[in-house]
């Protein structure tokens, strides 16, 4: 059988199987203790042995059994789950181009070139598979990828493949309750991406060097070589998976507080075309019939364009832009030098508000109502939706105390709005599919939206909020049969919420968002409950 073929698993003459570290498993051959039974015969009987039968080794039988749990599964299962993986999840992760990728997999390319994408792949396709048996492998195939990405470096074997990968771990590792690979992750990944160009595979000016002092080779950076693919489809695959990667650090980082890994400055990377053009896209063609919308940090001129859209309705536009406002209104309410009582921060709090407006009006019909979207689009438009709220929520969830703006409580109600946009969201899908709510993208979105009607139910008293609360406490419920961990880690915190008193309540809306992320007492009540309840997450 024919092993991927990786550097990272390259081992060179005189090392010993290091790589090779299950748990409970050593292959140093050198130093680990040899059976009791290692010197006896083992299913070879000889003329000196006497012996009529073969001896069964079960060690033996479970060490096979064992690390088959560990390695790719047949090619007829791994196409299953690949197909899978289109068919459920292409939406989460709109990076990859399904006809060449479907080939690559078909012939067995993928499989020596990229076996850590498999591996990533099969664990979260695994949950949409029929027979309980592949499912119960999800967390080995979990672990291997885990594994397999620690070992990459600097410089890691297939670039784009392995960034593609980390957006699956991420994403899974997030669902499980694992926070902390989730976020580390992304601090390496970008560094793998920033070290191999592909963070300004779009940039135009910027001095080229190679080791002769030209400055003649535009495939070179300082001596470094830029990745950005050779065909189209291959441009295309890098650009969305550096935009995924910066939008779910975007989606990290505002929840937390913690600081943004990738930076804007450092980020050149042209805007993908619509999906349905990248799919249509032949493999083999060079040049793209397509013109990218060039990424510029002048957000005016994104929304600008966006009334002015001549292709094909293109949502991955529309949600990489509204990150990247995303990534800006995190950086100013997080921010260790502006303070929220003070009128600068009111003044850039309104900057990005009107940016918000102008964006919304800007859209089209289709990118804004779930009920006019295309039916392949439905997913994104919803997840684009919530993103905007969200926004509108940071924005206007404020400290009320010190606020140099007449009324500022009032901001709360623009907040509260908000809220009840995300839960009409909800209504809407839900008459579609259900399945397009349950996304890790938008879970906290959804958790912090329902805060806010919370707080404002048990201030105002009005009975139509907590049918709002009951929606969303729902759809925590629907995730938790399809995460992990996810979907109960917010439906256990919706329940403390809705037991506080009215005093603590009262503090939640004084305070702000930035309060809310500082009260800690809904995570200690979501652990103890966890542990209470006998379930075995590490939620690190």
């Amino acid at each position: 059988m024919d092993l991927p073929v990786d550097p990272t698993f390259a081992l060179e003459q005189g090392h010993d199987l290091d790589f090779m570290r299950f748990p409970g498993m050593n292959f140093d051959i050198s130093t680990a203790a040899l059976p009791t039974h290692a010197n006896h015969p083992v299913g070879y009987p000889t003329p000196d042995s006497g012996q009529d039968t073969v001896p069964v080794d079960d060690t033996l039988e479970y060490q096979h059994d064992f690390l088959a749990d560990f390695q790719l599964p047949d090619d007829q299962l791994l196409n299953e789950l690949v197909r899978l993986f289109f068919e459920h999840l292409y939406q989460t992760f709109p990076c990859f181009h399904k006809q060449s990728f479907l080939a690559k997999v078909e012939n067995g390319q993928l499989q020596k070139e990229a076996p850590l994408l498999l591996y990533a792949i099969c664990c979260i396709a695994s949950r949409h598979h029929s027979d309980t048996t592949v499912r119960s492998r999800q967390s080995d195939w979990y672990e291997q990828a885990k594994f397999s990405y620690d070992l990459t470096r600097r410089f890691p074997h297939r670039g784009l493949r392995t960034i593609q990968a980390v957006l699956l771990l991420v994403y899974h590792a997030f669902t499980i309750g694992d926070f902390s690979s989730s976020w580390l992750f992304i601090g390496k990944a970008w560094r793998q991406a920033v070290a191999l160009g592909m963070n300004r595979m779009d940039a135009g000016q910027v001095l080229r060097v190679t080791g002769q002092g030209s400055a003649s080779d535009p495939e070179n950076v300082f001596d470094l070589e830029v990745s950005r693919g050779k065909t189209a489809v291959e441009r295309e695959e890098y650009r969305r998976t550096l935009w995924l990667l910066f939008i779910m650090d975007r989606t990290h980082a505002w929840p937390t507080g913690w600081p943004h890994a990738i930076s804007e400055l450092q980020f050149k990377v042209d805007i993908p075309v619509a999906d349905t053009l990248f799919q249509a896209l032949d493999s083999d063609t060079v040049t793209s019939p397509y013109i990218n919308t060039v990424f510029t940090r002048n957000l005016t001129r994104h929304i600008h364009s966006s009334s002015f859209a001549k292709e094909s309705l293109n949502m991955f536009y529309y949600i990489s832009v509204a990150h990247v406002l995303l990534g800006r209104i995190s950086e100013l309410i997080h921010s260790l030098h502006d303070r929220p009582d003070t009128q600068e921060y009111a003044d850039e709090c309104q900057e990005l508000d009107s940016c918000i407006v102008k964006f919304r009006l800007s859209l089209p019909r289709q990118a804004t109502s779930v009920v006019e979207a295309p039916p392949e689009d439905r997913g994104h438009v919803v997840w684009f939706n919530v993103t905007l709220n969200i926004m509108a929520i940071l924005l206007h969830y404020r400290c009320a105390e010190g606020v140099p703006v007449p009324n500022a409580p009032a901001q709360f109600a623009f907040a509260v709005a908000a809220a009840r946009n995300t839960a009409q969201i909800i209504r809407d899908t839900t008459r579609f599919s259900v399945d397009l709510l349950l996304s890790a993208h938008i879970g906290s979105s959804f958790y912090i939206a329902a805060c806010v009607l919370v707080i404002q139910w048990r201030i105002a008293g009005d009975e139509s909020l907590k049918e709002d609360i009951d929606l969303f406490e729902l759809v925590f419920e629907r995730m938790n049969e399809v995460f992990i961990f996810l979907g109960l880690k917010f439906k256990l915190a919706l329940e403390h919420d809705l037991k506080r008193n009215q005093e603590s309540i009262m503090s939640l809306r004084e305070r702000g968002f930035r309060g809310l992320l500082a009260d800690c007492s809904k995570w200690n009540f979501v652990k103890e409950e966890v542990q209470r309840r006998g379930i075995d997450i590490d939620i690190s």
